[in-house]
């Protein structure tokens, strides 16, 4: 993970404003492949100095003056997180037949392998 982050003072409290960007390594959800998924970050949060001058976030300057970043940046990174992380935007993804993957082979399977207590029904179809 790398990033900067900087603060201003201003009169309701230090104004924080961070950019990270880090790599998760995680699964494809096509093809099963783990690869390098980027994440970045750009976030700008107040850290208020009482807590009428908090905002939505609620965030509140510590006694100690120390300011811990990890939960905020890990909230933010969480957010960034794909729901279904995709290799590349055209992953073909696993053959539904033999589990191959299909960015990597290719598969001559009969691909319109039929339930026969279907069969019928697709005859209605040609009529």
């Amino acid at each position: 993970m790398r990033g900067t982050a900087r603060f201003t003072r201003t009169p309701q409290g230090l104004l924080s404003q961070v950019k990270m960007r880090a790599t998760l390594y995680t699964d494809c959800a096509r093809c099963l492949t783990t690869f390098p998924q980027p994440l970045d970050i750009d976030y700008t949060e107040l850290y208020a100095f009482a807590p009428k001058y908090a905002t939505e976030s609620g965030l509140i300057l510590p006694d100690d003056g120390n300011i811990d970043l990890e939960p905020l940046v890990r909230e933010y990174m969480l957010l960034e997180v794909p729901l279904n992380p995709l290799c590349k935007p055209d992953c073909k993804g696993l053959c539904p037949i033999c589990g191959g993957n299909l960015n990597e082979e290719t598969c001559n399977h009969d691909a319109e392998a039929i339930d026969p207590r279907l069969a019928t029904l697709k005859t209605l179809l040609k009529n």
